[in-house]
């Protein structure tokens, strides 16, 4: 993770790629009044990438030779890859959003089963969770799982552009249906009423398939899971330790803590420290 010219955090960058899904860049943009990016404004540098964004706050613009788009607190928007591009924040409400920026054969096949063939889609639709899911699992000093990282890119485009094409979310096995859902509402307070009445599948099966498949109950590792998610918070966001607790679904930040330290064997503030004393900050 290091901090760009802009000001943004960047979880994700130059990761080791193939040619079926890469993501090429992650991360959080802050509100700064001069924040300007531009996109085969050049036909000697071509911008191949596939980017994804969504506004948390604040106000911003794009660009095309056709038109100008606004776009505010909850929109999803989708940049076509090799369109010409200007996105820019509002000086006077700049805005806080959260960008996945991907390429490869996974995503080009979506894009084309989705027939999304003009350069900008905009979406009022809360895809806070699904990206954030993205930005965790990428900032993970593990090796990218790709298969969970094709999951959740399906999901966000399922989400955004509805379509016939839902062969992989129905042929995903239980456990594994499970565990997607679990991961995707983590920031959400989950039971196993939750997860019955979404996946249409008795609690009872559902803790037993679980466990035989990862060795723990749905709602132990729905608790690890929500600790690595505050140990990525703590050092991807501004956010206080309350904010973080209201976010996750904690009973109170004092909870939070202690199961932290239980499972990281630190407080939340002195793995911050340490962590972003690793960071390396552009300047």
């Amino acid at each position: 993770m290091y901090i760009s010219a802009w000001g943004e955090k960047i979880v994700t960058d130059n990761i080791p790629t193939n040619d079926y899904l890469e993501p090429i860049m992650a991360g959080i943009t802050y509100p700064n009044p001069n924040y300007r990016i531009m996109h085969n404004i050049s036909k000697e540098f071509p911008y191949d990438c596939y980017v994804f964004e969504y506004v948390v706050k604040g106000t911003g613009y794009i660009e095309t030779p056709e038109k100008k788009y606004t776009v505010t607190e909850g929109d999803f928007y989708f940049l076509n890859k090799l369109r010409y591009h200007i996105y820019y924040s509002d000086p006077d409400d700049p805005y806080e959003k959260i960008f996945i920026v991907l390429k490869g054969k996974f995503v080009d096949f979506l894009v084309s089963n989705h027939l999304l063939n003009d350069s900008v889609y905009i979406k009022k639709c809360n895809m806070h969770n699904y990206m954030m899911h993205v930005i965790n699992l990428l900032n993970q000093d593990d090796p990218i799982n790709y298969d969970r990282l094709a999951i959740c890119v399906l999901e966000i485009f399922q989400l955004a552009f509805p379509s016939p094409y839902q062969t992989l979310s129905n042929t995903r096995k239980i456990p594994e249906m499970i565990r997607n859902y679990i991961d995707v509402h983590i920031y959400e307070k989950i039971t196993l009423e939750d997860i019955s009445n979404n996946l249409y599948i008795s609690k009872s099966h559902i803790e037993r398939a679980f466990k035989k498949e990862y060795g723990i109950t749905p709602l132990a590792y729905c608790a690890n899971q929500k600790i690595v998610q505050v140990a990525s918070m703590l050092v991807t966001t501004d956010y206080s330790l309350s904010q973080i607790s209201q976010q996750l679904g904690f009973s109170d930040v004092k909870y939070m803590s202690k199961s932290f330290k239980k499972i990281i064997g630190k407080t939340p503030m002195q793995y911050k420290r340490e962590e972003l004393a690793k960071s390396k900050i552009v300047k």
